[in-house]
């Protein structure tokens, strides 16, 4: 009996992960390109910002407004502005500062090429409605990686977690560069300093649990849709070499950009269908994600004041932000759900609570789910060991044939 229970442990928690394997429900379309649009979005606003021009001196500006990039040593990285796009301003690295502080960790020798922009977006005044005190100039970063030995076979969009690209994600990319795919990697959007807010969205769930609904929907609203028109802007960009994206297109997301997947794919479906994705550690709804996770709001980057909200006010800061948010859609991931999407959750994980991990489970169809026993940080321990499985997942699924 012993023997038996101890050769399915060996079967079920095989691997490097040490994982269990739960294979798709149902069979999806493998070509997005013949999947219906997705649902309609009230996208927010956008006003289009061109540069500051010369000032009285004569010098051209080298950043934008109220965002700054800096070298590990903290000195300033100086930018070129490319172009207005109805997006945003997309502004570039110089050559020496590509990637300098985000992929260093990746062996050089798998990279052809590196380009690093900013995408800034800026929000009008009454959209969301002026009362809300919420950052409304946003950037993200996008470095795009050829891989060195061969034209790229396909593209891999990797949406970083909320610490940024950080070595196990390199490790990931590395292997994906190694598997001949373009890489096209961005973090979670960075908030312009300005006197209103400092930067930060406040919240008081105790005591305005409605007014906190109101303001965190308009939060989540601006923030997925800076980093789902920043990334549209750089992969719609004329200022990308022809053939630097080819199709087929598999979407990684990684904690906070699992929870953005869908929404991010949905903006890009015009131009650029998602054909599989990869989620780790993620979860839907991020109200829920909001009220039940042990993550601090530093690592959120908000601000609450107060106490934690008592059973009543949880549920008006729920009601309110459900009613008032536009792109944390349930719509969108049965819609996402009809391409090949692989999940690799942390079956401890409490940064992303279980009842949202099992909310986002469940709307996407119950996928393909690699489960660990481990909490979310342990997941990212364990992903430089599943790097190649993780590439073997997708290139069978893509029908790309095995890695030469």
């Amino acid at each position: 009996m012993l023997a038996t229970f101890l050769a399915m442990l060996s079967v079920t928690f095989g691997g490097p992960g040490c994982r269990s394997v739960r294979p798709a429900a149902n069979p999806r379309v493998a070509d997005a390109s013949s999947l219906p649009a997705p649902p309609e979005l009230d996208w927010p606003a956008r006003i289009s910002i061109p540069p500051r021009g010369a000032d009285a001196d004569g010098r051209i500006p080298d950043h934008p407004d109220g965002i700054g990039v800096e070298r590990a040593d903290g000195s300033p990285i100086t930018m070129e502005f490319v172009t207005l796009h109805p997006h945003g301003e997309v502004w570039a690295f110089g050559e020496e500062d590509a990637g300098v502080n985000w992929i260093a960790a990746i062996d050089s020798g798998l990279i052809g090429s590196t380009r690093s922009f900013i995408v800034v977006t800026t929000a009008p005044t009454d959209d969301p409605p002026s009362e809300l005190r919420v950052p409304r100039r946003r950037a993200i970063d996008v470095i795009v990686l050829t891989p060195s030995t061969r034209p790229p076979v396909g593209t891999a969009i990797v949406m970083s977690s909320l610490a940024r690209q950080t070595p196990p994600e390199q490790a990931l990319m590395a292997d994906l560069l190694k598997a001949g795919f373009t890489v096209v990697t961005s973090a979670p959007p960075v908030n312009a300093i300005d006197g209103r807010t400092g930067g930060r969205t406040t919240l008081d769930l105790a005591d305005a649990p409605e007014a906190a609904g109101r303001t965190f929907a308009a939060e989540v609203d601006l923030a997925f849709a800076a980093w789902a028109d920043g990334l549209d802007a750089i992969l719609d960009a004329s200022i990308i070499e022809p053939g630097t994206f080819p199709r087929p297109v598999v979407m990684i997301g990684v904690s906070s950009g699992a929870v953005a997947a869908p929404v991010v794919a949905a903006r890009l479906h015009a131009k650029t269908p998602i054909d599989a994705a990869v989620l780790i550690a993620g979860g839907a709804d991020l109200d829920t994600i909001l009220l039940e996770t042990t993550l601090d709001p530093e690592d959120l980057r908000l601000r609450r004041r107060g106490a934690r909200p008592d059973a009543a006010a949880a549920a008006a800061f729920t009601e309110a932000y459900r009613a008032a948010v536009r792109l944390d859609d349930p719509r969108l991931a049965e819609w996402f759900a009809r391409r090949p999407i692989l999940l690799l959750e942390g079956g401890f994980d409490t940064a992303i609570p279980a009842s949202a991990r099992a909310t986002m489970d469940d709307r996407l169809g119950r996928p393909e789910r690699w489960w660990y026993p481990t909490g979310h940080y342990g997941l990212f321990v364990l992903l430089p060991g599943e790097g190649d499985a993780i590439v073997r997942w997708i290139r069978r699924t893509l029908e790309l044939g095995p890695s030469s």
